[in-house]
């Protein structure tokens, strides 16, 4: 069901002193900013991960889990964009092999000039993603044969004739989070809420912060600050600094987790209205199906009755052989993504991220938007700015596997 708000922390004790000094002060242990972490230790800087909850615990579980260039930026022209995820997609792949797992997305089609519209725009997109570091073999891409097509229940009383395969990468967010942390030697202050910020000459220069676990009160001293706060970027800037401006605009989408079905091999990747896809993902022993979407106002929300119904709707339209409503829920998810604050439907709001530069002060820095697949080399341009120094390994060296310490190889 729908994770609370905050979750109580386990128990444990934090090892850190009481007075603790860095260089750089990064807030939010999400994709982001354990990124960060792992780009300052490769460049030899010492840093402090921060966040009220646990390291990936926040949005970072919640995404459709893919590591991709953004198939449907093919269907909006956003090429560029899609190029980086490409790119980016490749250096995961090399970083992270055991947190990755390369799949054939089929993408069915209605009728013959949608589906050689889909032949033309994913041949493009496999072209330019053919970097495809341990591809497997087994694996095919381009036209899926008839008879290989019809054999998938889901075709059956569809409205769909055929199918065209391409590429991607599935993993699990959550622990690629947690294993860019351990790939760094940041101080881990994770389940420790910020209470009150000092400012010095250059900016700010220190945070009190209470641990959840036990009320122990610590102190930060930073030069330099990175908030990577996601979703709670701008409830945090108004309860910390007053500031009523909206940075973001938070887009939710569900996830819904049924028992595996006999058949369904391939994960589908379903164009639906306004740019959307429709994922239907076997994975993990399930069946993941997602994601509808909504504007919401926080970053923990409800799923409501509302979404649940959209979603199965959707289901039944185009995949009708299967009995959606009979199958029971194993577990649902609401992920929310962060995108910058613009005009117009959040459905057509590009996943861009911005570096802001604070204008009260100067040696802080917010991460506003941005996605699972470009948050490294995000990052590694922050932490390039940040120490004038670029790092080549970050493309490179490969994450150690986490284990509840951050910095210690299982």
């Amino acid at each position: 069901m729908s994770t609370p708000a905050w979750p109580a922390p386990p128990v444990g004790v934090c090892p850190l002193a009481s007075a603790l000094d860095v260089e750089v002060a990064i807030l939010g242990a999400g994709i982001h900013g354990a990124a960060l972490a792992r780009e300052l230790t490769l460049r030899g800087v010492s840093c402090a991960l921060v966040d009220k909850g646990e390291v990936g615990g926040g949005t970072s579980q919640w995404s459709s889990q893919l590591l991709h260039g953004g198939i449907r930026y093919m269907l909006t022209g956003d090429i560029r964009q899609m190029r980086e995820g490409l790119v980016e997609r490749a250096v995961w792949a090399r970083i992270a092999p055991g947190r990755c797992r390369w799949e054939a997305f089929w993408m069915p089609h209605r009728f013959w000039a949608e589906g050689l519209a889909h032949r033309v725009g994913i041949g493009l997109y496999d072209h330019w993603g053919s970097e495809r570091p341990g591809w497997p073999e087994r694996l095919v891409l381009g036209h899926v044969p008839d008879r290989v097509f019809q054999a998938d229940p889901r075709s059956t009383r569809s409205p769909f004739r055929g199918a065209t395969a391409y590429a991607d990468l599935i993993t699990h967010d959550e622990h690629l989070t947690r294993d860019l942390a351990a790939s760094s030697q940041a101080l881990l202050l994770d389940h420790h809420e910020a209470e009150s910020f000092e400012e010095g000459d250059d900016g700010l220069k220190a945070v009190t912060m209470k641990d959840r676990r036990d009320g122990t009160v610590r102190r930060l001293v930073a030069r330099q600050w990175v908030f990577a706060l996601g979703p709670w970027t701008d409830g945090a800037m108004a309860d910390w600094f007053g500031e009523t401006r909206k940075r973001l605009r938070l887009s939710a989408g569900i996830h819904l987790w049924f028992d595996a079905l006999p058949g369904c091999e391939r994960p589908w990747a379903i164009r639906r209205p306004k740019g959307r896809i429709l994922f239907v993902i076997p994975r993990d022993g399930l069946l993941q199906v997602g994601t509808t979407e909504r504007e919401v106002e926080d970053g923990w929300v409800p799923i409501a009755a509302s979404e649940r119904e959209e979603l199965f709707e959707a289901l039944e339209a185009n995949l009708p052989a299967i009995p959606w409503g009979n199958l029971p829920i194993r577990s649902e998810e609401l992920g929310v993504r962060p995108l910058v604050a613009s005009s117009g439907a959040t459905s057509h709001l590009s996943r861009e991220a911005i570096l802001e530069r604070h204008d009260r002060f100067p040696n802080l820095r917010l991460v506003l938007g941005g996605k699972l697949t470009t948050a490294r080399v995000l990052m590694d341009q922050l932490a390039t700015e940040l120490t004038g120094s670029s790092c080549e390994a970050s493309r490179t060296e490969p994450l150690r596997l986490w284990d509840g310490q951050a910095g210690q190889i299982r």
